[in-house]
Parts: C-alpha cells; structure tokens; sequence
C-alpha cells in the first residue's frame, strides 16, 4: 500500500494541473450510472485536477448517481472516461451514435477514453494504470486549449 501511494504521488506530480476547469464524465455502465467525488475514484479525478459533472447531480445517490442522457450534454464534458468497454461494448463510436451526443466536447475532439472494465473498476495496483490511461488526456485538452 505504501509502495501504491508513493507510485501514485509520484505520477500526479509528473501531470500538470489545468489552468481551465475541465469537466469529465465517468460511465460505469450504458444506463449512465457514474461515481461521484464522494468515491475513490472520484477522488483520483481530483488529483488530476478535473472537475465531475456527476457532483452536481448526486441527490439521492450521493456516491453513484444515475445521469440521464440529457444531464450528460447539458454539462458538456470535456472528457468521457468509459469503464464499460467489456461489459457493455461502449466505445468512442457507439458513444458518438447516441441521439444528441455528438455535441458533447469530448465527443467532437475524440476525448472519449476507452478503459478497461478491470482497470476502471478493480483498484489496487491497476489504480496507477488507470491514472495512464486517463491524464495524457487530460494533458492533451489541457494543451489544446492553451
């Protein structure tokens, strides 16, 4: 576990911070059920500075809330990150063909990160590469806006 923290210190000090608010969105499963800052891997978009649009809409559900299709656009999320690309096919393609989101952001400039199921979902020793996977995105938007 010391070891972990230490990999994991050590990677997000590597990853610059945005300058801009970018908001991401985090699908665990096709019925848009997502997570929270409230939850670890909520917290893990925290250290890479990004902003969850599932912390607006917890209500009920403050840890995994259930979005709606029309939550999601209307927040415009700069980044999708997919941790249903095993159980539920997903993928940047099937996301695109989703009536109205193709003027999602994240969408129109291909940010839609295509996770494991294992990686985005089995923490452990995978959290780091699930950090991998995520923050050269996060980078990547970062440049492109600057």
């Amino acid at each position: 576990m010391t070891r972990m923290k230490s990999q994991i210190k050590a990677f997000v000090a590597l990853v610059a911070r945005p300058q801009r608010q970018l908001k991401v969105y985090h699908e665990l499963d096709n019925t848009y059920y997502s997570a929270t800052s409230a939850t670890f891997i909520g917290q893990v978009y925290k250290l890479l500075g990004v902003t969850n649009i599932a912390d607006a809409a917890a209500g009920g559900a403050p840890d995994y809330p259930q979005l709606s299709a029309e939550y999601i656009v209307s927040s415009n999320p700069d980044l999708i990150v997919l941790a249903d690309t095993k159980c539920c096919n997903q993928s940047l393609s099937t996301v695109a063909a989703r009536p109205g989101w193709s003027v999602i952001s994240a969408v129109k400039s291909g940010q839609v990160v295509e996770v494991d199921d294992d990686v985005a979902s089995r923490w452990g020793p995978r959290l780091i590469d699930f950090l991998q996977a995520v923050a050269p995105h996060v980078q990547q938007l970062e440049k492109q806006a600057a």
